[in-house]
């Protein structure tokens, strides 16, 4: 009998070899399990990625199919372009309604000849010799039609074309008119007429519009641009003329005898040989002389303008904007009261016992004032800072200043366009009277 006995150890290391079994079965199996999700996974990705793709694919088909589209219209509505811009359609309408034409026009006129008989003539045949005749009237009109073509390739006279068509249409309408008055009434012989006059004349009027559209090849938009350019230039022509208008009404009205001799000027040349301004100028410098718009008066004017302000500036070293604010107070306030005293004259004394008379300040006499009428380029109360007088001794003309005024005038291209500032500046200051001497020295060398 064989003993089945175990020891402890032997048991416990069965189970643990039981156990660890059993964890690797465990572990395999949920490796099995994992491994199987991936899968799944994998496939679904698979599934969807194949979706996306054929998205795309639908997306890009769809595009191709939009453009196709797109381009098909695009020449179907540029084919359309180019038959309405060609004409097509209208010479196509035209050769329909000349072709209804000759088949309403002939049967009229071929049932009017072939009804005619001779007189005294009883049998009641048709009149076959005048069967030939509706087609002669008929093909003779568009005899002048293509006469007229041929005349324009040619660069011939289309106008005894014109007349010839207009003459046979006219006949063979009349005829029309007639027959089918009497057959058929007012009405029909109306449409009867038409169908002979109304063919030539569109086949003509077709041939005038072909004419134009080989002679302008330009498309319809560049049409409408040189339209509205054409329109723009004309509107700023227009306006350029009433100007010029404006300004010759003006002209003649300030200067009658300028404008008479800026007239003869423009006479003397040929057309668009000079201009306005050009005459213009001529005419005032054969007048006066001058640059336009200056004359002796306004030169005199200067002068007497400059010699007042050389005057006053001679009198006192003093700006010529502090003269001016001098000159406005004068004016505003009568110099000849005091302040505070009676219209009367000056106070017999000045402010806080200053010195007797207008009030300390130096006076000088303006150009146009009456004796008397001179004004105090002073403060009252007080004494001007650089007052020049008779017993202060003159300071002579340096030759560096001399010369740096000489290059100043030359530099301007005139002496007489030397003003104070100018001096003063040039020279680095000095007194008034000294600057004044200075400028008009140089300006009696250039004289």
């Amino acid at each position: 009998m064989t003993s089945e006995y175990r020891s402890w150890e032997e048991r416990e290391a069965g189970a643990a070899k039981t156990r660890a079994e059993a964890d690797r079965l465990k572990a395999e199996t949920k490796a099995l399990d994992q491994a199987a999700e991936v899968g799944a996974a994998k496939t679904e990705t698979s599934r969807l990625a194949e979706q996306v793709e054929q998205a795309r694919l639908n997306r890009q088909l769809a595009g191709v199919r939009r453009g196709a589209k797109a381009d098909e219209e695009q020449a179907k509505a540029k084919r359309r372009e180019a038959a309405a811009d060609s004409g097509t359609s209208f010479k196509i309408v035209t050769n329909i309604v000349l072709t209804l034409g000759l088949l309403a026009a002939l049967p009229a006129q071929l049932s009017y000849f072939l009804g005619l008989h001779r007189t005294g003539d009883t049998s009641g045949e048709p009149a076959w010799l005048l069967s030939p005749v509706p087609f002669f009237l008929e093909l003779l009109a568009w005899v002048g039609v293509l006469g007229t073509q041929w005349a324009h390739r040619k660069g011939l006279p289309r106008w005894p074309f014109w007349i010839l068509t207009a003459s046979l249409a006219s006949i063979a309408g009349y005829i029309n008119l007639t027959h089918g008055t009497g057959e058929y009434g007012s009405v029909a012989g109306i449409a009867l007429a038409a169908t002979s006059v109304i063919g030539p004349i569109l086949a003509e009027v077709r041939q005038v519009l072909e004419s134009r559209a080989v002679a302008d090849g330009r498309s319809r938009e560049q049409r409408a641009k040189d339209k509205a350019a054409a329109k723009q230039k004309a509107a700023a022509e227009r306006e350029v003329t009433q100007r010029h208008a404006l300004e010759d009404v003006r002209r003649k009205a300030k200067w009658p005898l300028v404008f008479e001799e800026y007239e003869r000027v423009v006479a003397a040349h040929a057309i668009g040989a000079i201009t306005r301004d050009e005459a213009w100028k001529t005419a005032w410098d054969n007048l006066h002389m001058l640059p336009v718009g200056i004359t002796a008066g306004t030169l005199a004017a200067r002068e007497v303008a400059r010699q007042a302000i050389d005057s006053v500036m001679s009198e006192a070293d003093r700006t010529p904007e502090s003269v001016a604010v001098d000159l406005f107070l004068a004016d505003v306030f009568n110099p000849s009261r005091g302040d505070g005293g009676t219209s009367g004259g000056a106070c017999g004394k000045g402010p806080q016992g200053g010195p007797r008379g207008g009030g300390g300040g130096s006076k000088v006499a303006l150009p146009g004032r009456p004796p008397g009428g001179e004004i105090s380029l002073g403060r009252k109360g007080e004494r001007t800072g650089r007052r020049v007088t008779s017993k202060t001794p003159k300071k002579p003309l340096t030759d560096a200043d001399l010369k740096t005024v000489r290059n100043l005038a030359e530099s301007l291209g005139d002496a007489s366009k030397l003003t104070h500032s100018m001096v003063k500046a040039a020279v680095g200051g000095g007194t008034a009277d000294y600057l004044v001497r200075l400028r008009r020295a140089v300006q009696e060398e250039s004289r």
